[in-house]
């Protein structure tokens, strides 16, 4: 095994050997930073995983579909709960979570890289992780704590078999083992993948057969771990094959806006001006064969990543389509671009090499620079939408098979000096919905054969001003519908029914799961 190869010294880091963590740990605040703003992003997930870490079971299933492989495991809510039992709200806890994930994902990437690139090269790598617009947009656009929490563990493993290869601690082989396990039980599909990184990883750049065994069998242990729950699997919510992506779509700059229902989202596919720009600026330096290239294990790091890079870019490109419908692999995932997640480590490595390939980088003017530069090409993308609107402990309610929709409030009051009732709604978008339906909002009465409608309203939500086809998933919406009850009104307590319908033909929006067609409310 090669010996580790010192980092480069130079009498301007000489001076201040730590200033590649230092000024990782200030990017953590500002990657972390909107995670503290007052309020909840409204994320394509929504308060989905806010339900589910209060009523947490082995596979998350409160405003969303179970299942094994794209579903989001207990332990992704495992710190969110601990901060819970230490008084936090559920959101101040997830949040918490992100922030947390974030963390652990650039401090990985130093902890991976510093001993053999040195501390600048892994500083800048770190930030380059931290700042990746698919990371960003993983937190603060789609909102999923599972994909995360791979974001965090990930460079974790790599940090814990890099070590694990040089000193055979049985500490850093804990580390692999304990990430490799919390990421299956967080997102198993990804998982999968990420395991299969690590050990290619260990086989081909660590040349360490115990560090391919380490990571093999926490990898299988993990996945012996999820056979009681082999049966929990459901069709996906959307169609996987809509979801390719083309070569354009990473080089765009900011985020992509909603345009079409094959388009619904706010598409988190670009690599961003730092990681791509210094990326190519440092295949240029590998050809001019300067710095600390005569390192082997350096040289196969680095072609690792590009190879890695280059492999993930392609299977989530709609050429690779044939190949994921052959395998079945489509079923471990919800959209192929989630892989994006794992070339990021990868772009961090080659984005951040600039330093250990080129000495006169690692110059305190120099590095500065690039730091900023990252920072400020990735600013544009720490941004979200807020809302002060509190999740209830669980919904009242879902619509939709998938569901689409998420019953956050409904309050109904009666005045029956005015023959009239009122409900007040408010809800949130999981996901698009193909067609403009109508509401119905009925005052009924029990008979022997079941109900007798007395008053209803058909109508538009939102007076038909924005129709549920330009609802944006995250968006939380209100909206309030009165209906008049006849005169005199009839015997007995009146009950009331809300659902969503499809004018053209009458079906109704399935409500939690398909146990009922409509919500039944209660009249005082």
């Amino acid at each position: 095994m090669p010996a580790p190869v010192m980092p480069l010294m130079t009498p301007s880091n000489a001076r201040v050997p730590r200033l590649g963590l230092w000024l990782l740990l200030l990017g953590c605040l500002f990657a972390c930073a909107p995670t503290t703003y007052p309020g909840y992003w409204q994320s394509q997930e929504g308060f989905v995983p806010v339900f589910n870490a209060t009523h947490s079971g082995s596979i998350a299933s409160l405003a969303t579909m179970p299942d094994l492989w794209r579903g989001t495991g207990r332990g992704a809510f495992l710190l969110a709960q601990s901060l819970m039992v230490l008084g936090a709200t559920p959101v101040a806890a997830v949040r918490a979570t992100f922030a947390l994930a974030l963390l652990l994902g650039g401090l990985g990437v130093y902890v991976w890289l510093h001993p053999r690139l040195g501390d600048r090269t892994a500083g800048l790598a770190g930030l380059v992780y931290l700042l990746l617009p698919p990371i960003l947009a993983t937190v603060y656009v789609r909102g999923s704590v599972a994909d995360a929490l791979i974001v965090g563990l990930l460079p974790l493993a790599l940090a814990g078999i890099a070590s694990y290869a040089e000193g055979h601690s049985l500490t850093a082989a804990a580390v692999v083992v304990l990430s490799v396990l919390w990421m299956w039980r967080s997102q198993p599909g990804l998982a999968l993948f990420a395991t299969l990184l690590l050990i290619v990883y260990a086989a081909t750049v660590e040349r360490s057969r115990l560090g391919v065994l380490v990571a093999a069998v926490s990898g299988v242990a993990g996945l012996a771990s999820l056979l009681p729950l082999w049966s929990i699997q459901t069709a996906s919510p959307v169609d996987f094959s809509r979801h390719f992506l083309n070569v354009a779509q990473f080089f765009v700059s900011g985020w992509q806006p909603f345009s079409t229902i094959n388009t619904w989202q706010n598409e988190p596919f670009q690599l961003g001006f730092a990681a791509l720009a210094f990326s190519v600026l440092g295949v240029w330096l590998w050809t001019r064969r300067v710095g600390n290239q005569r390192d082997g294990m350096t040289q196969r790091l680095l072609r690792f990543s590009w190879t890695g890079i280059g492999i993930v870019l392609l299977l989530s490109l709609t050429i690779a389509a044939p190949l994921w419908s052959l395998t079945g692999a489509g079923r471990l995932l919800t959209y192929p671009w989630q892989l994006l997640l794992l070339a990021c480590p990868l772009l961090a490595v080659t984005a951040g090499s600039l330093p250990a390939l080129n000495p006169h980088l690692q110059r305190a003017p120099l590095w500065l620079t690039l730091v900023g530069l990252v920072m400020l090409s990735s600013y544009p993308y720490l941004s979200a939408d807020y809302t002060q609107v509190t999740p209830p402990a669980a919904p009242v309610a879902t619509f939709g098979q998938h569901p689409d929709l998420v019953l956050l409030e409904a309050n109904l009051s009666e005045d029956k000096a005015a023959g009239e009732a009122t409900l007040d709604v408010t809800w949130q978008v999981l996901q698009p919905l193909p067609f403009d339906y109508s509401i119905f909002f009925q005052a009924v009465r029990p008979e022997d054969d079941g109900w007798q409608v007395v008053a209803q309203l058909d109508t538009q939500p939102r007076q038909g001003l924005e129709p549920a086809t330009s609802w944006l998933p995250g968006k939380i919406m209100t909206d309030t519908y009165q209906l008049e009850l006849p005169s005199p009104l009839p015997q007995g307590e009146l009950r009331y029914f809300y659902g969503y319908y499809d004018w053209r033909d009458g079906t109704r929006l399935p409500v939690d799961g398909g146990i009922d067609d409509k919500l039944i409310l209660y009249g005082d």
